[in-house]
């Protein structure tokens, strides 16, 4: 995902997002080389209340394209 982001479509900046309790994404966008930005507040309405979402990023300059 990221490499088509970057080298593919020139993007500068790709973010994601996951809820905080889904400790299994939050790895794989850690692990992935995305940078943990913050906790986005009440972003989604659901029929038990309002969520929360963790939100990740990576710059075009952080990207090390694979050989």
């Amino acid at each position: 995902m990221l490499a088509h982001g970057f080298d593919e479509l020139g993007l500068h900046r790709i973010y994601a997002t996951c809820g905080p309790r889904n400790f299994g994404s939050s790895r794989v966008l850690s692990k992935i080389g995305m940078t943990h930005k913050g906790r986005l507040r009440h972003t989604a309405l659901l029929c038990d209340g309002w969520r929360d979402s963790m939100i990740f990023s990576s710059l075009e300059g952080e990207w090390c394209s694979p050989a």
